[in-house]
């Protein structure tokens, strides 16, 4: 059971992941905290050493204790959808081809008898045909998931949520690429987990970085190798390798967000590292976040910490979007939109390069995002406050950055317009603003 001193901490620690104490709140002294508490002084400093400890307040001698700024509230708009006219902020691609294809498939599904288990509570399985079906999805190139390993959460998020709280405590430390998953920031903040930054290249996580990081101290590591989000940085087989090798020799356990996997194939590394790594994935990017189920591929020495985490926190799949699911893989539709998908993602890579040319874009062309470094006169926050102006919506640097101030002046965007005349539009008037303003 956490000690007092830490019990407290939780508490602050919440109300400053809900915004209730923003960012530069003043606490109260050290002394009035503990009388107000009903606590020994000694006790309050320990509160506040745990506080200062996981980031989330700073103070000098003589000023007080303030809200430290790298663990306010994220802005609401990098997790839900903007009211942008063109949101290019949110990874949510659906073409209007796939949009009638799924409307046919889940109309033949309620045509048919509804299975008795379709209708049943929520759970963190389902039948055996149904986490057959699920795991050929997550199953990759030299790497197949056992249905028996397999877990389902609401969604990816809900499954990233799930991996966390099963494996650090509140308190506990999980390192992740110096820019991440704004998601996995939230979250982080609001388990009362501590985030470790980990230095990048050109390939994502630097097998040296993450060693040097596990011998320090962390609970586990959350990595995205594919399509890295924002940088899209993808390892080669040979930094795969050696980042399993660090797992196996520092026994460290990895979190593996492959959501974006279906669009470049590779031997993940949980091939690699079967035993220290849980894979997640969903059909959120596949298919549509609209009604999603979230997978999670767990070793058996994590596989009940992980449905524990999945069952207390409400974090599981309803029955009737895991039966949906099984027949959208079997009748063969998510496949098709798979191959759909990679098709589009070509075409919005080819008139990206050519309405960015100007400027220092990087992308790929499986990629459904890429990351635009502004010109010195602009800082990201400010371009994507511009871009708004014009109903265009962008998601700064700041977003993903898991130490504030250390984020790369630049913005991703999302290829997500509804067709390729509005994609087209939408980066010349981003490219416009790029190289006509800033401050």
């Amino acid at each position: 059971m956490p000690k007092p001193y830490a019990r407290l901490a939780d508490r602050i620690a919440a109300r400053i992941a809900t915004g209730e104490l923003p960012i530069g709140a003043r606490l109260p002294p050290q002394r009035r905290f503990a009388y107000e508490q009903g606590i020994a002084v000694s006790t309050a400093s320990r509160v506040y050493e745990e506080l200062r400890n996981r980031g989330l307040v700073s103070g000098e001698v003589g000023r007080g204790t303030y809200v430290a700024n790298r663990f306010a509230p994220l802005d609401p708009a990098v997790q839900e959808p903007s009211r942008a006219g063109i949101d290019l902020e949110i990874m949510f691609r659906l073409s209007a081809q796939a949009r009638g294809d799924i409307a046919a498939s889940t109309a033949q599904f309620f045509r048919s008898e509804l299975p008795d288990w379709a209708a049943a509570p929520s759970s963190v399985t389902g039948p055996m045909g149904a986490m057959r079906a699920l795991a050929g999805v997550m199953g990759a190139r030299g790497h197949s998931v056992s249905p028996e390993c397999l877990l389902c959460a609401g969604n990816g998020k809900q499954a990233i949520s799930a991996c966390f709280s099963a494996l650090a405590p509140r308190g506990g430390r999980i390192a992740v690429e110096a820019l991440t998953y704004p998601y996995a920031i939230a979250t982080a903040r609001l388990l009362g987990i501590e985030l470790v930054p980990l230095q990048l290249d050109e390939e994502g996580v630097m097998p040296d970085a993450l060693a040097q990081t596990a011998r320090r101290g962390v609970d586990a590591v959350y990595l995205q190798p594919t399509l890295q989000s924002p940088l899209v940085l993808t390892m080669s087989q040979a930094r795969r390798a050696a980042v399993a090798d660090v797992l196996r020799r520092e026994n460290l356990t990895a979190i593996e967000d492959r959501v974006y996997g279906f669009l470049r194939p590779a031997v993940p590394l949980a091939a690699l590292a079967p035993d220290h790594v849980i894979q997640i994935d969903s059909l959120s990017k596949r298919l549509m976040p609209g009604l999603s189920v979230g997978l999670i591929a767990a070793p058996d020495r994590h596989h009940g910490a992980v449905a524990r985490a999945l069952r207390a926190g409400g974090w599981m799949a309803s029955a009737l979007s895991v039966a949906l699911a099984q027949h959208w893989i079997d009748e063969g539709l998510v496949a098709r939109i798979e191959v759909a998908k990679r098709g589009e993602a070509e075409q919005m890579f080819a008139i990206a390069e050519t309405a960015l040319s100007r400027l220092a874009f990087t992308g790929a062309p499986d990629a459904l995002h890429g990351w635009i470094a502004l010109p010195p006169r602009w800082r990201g926050e400010s371009f994507a406050a511009a871009c708004a102006e014009v109903g265009i919506a962008v998601a700064p640097g700041r977003a993903f950055a898991v130490t504030p101030g250390a984020a790369p002046s630049g913005v991703r965007i999302a290829f997500s317009t509804v067709d390729l005349a509005t994609w087209r539009f939408a980066l010349q008037e981003v490219a416009r603003l790029a190289t006509e303003g800033g401050n």
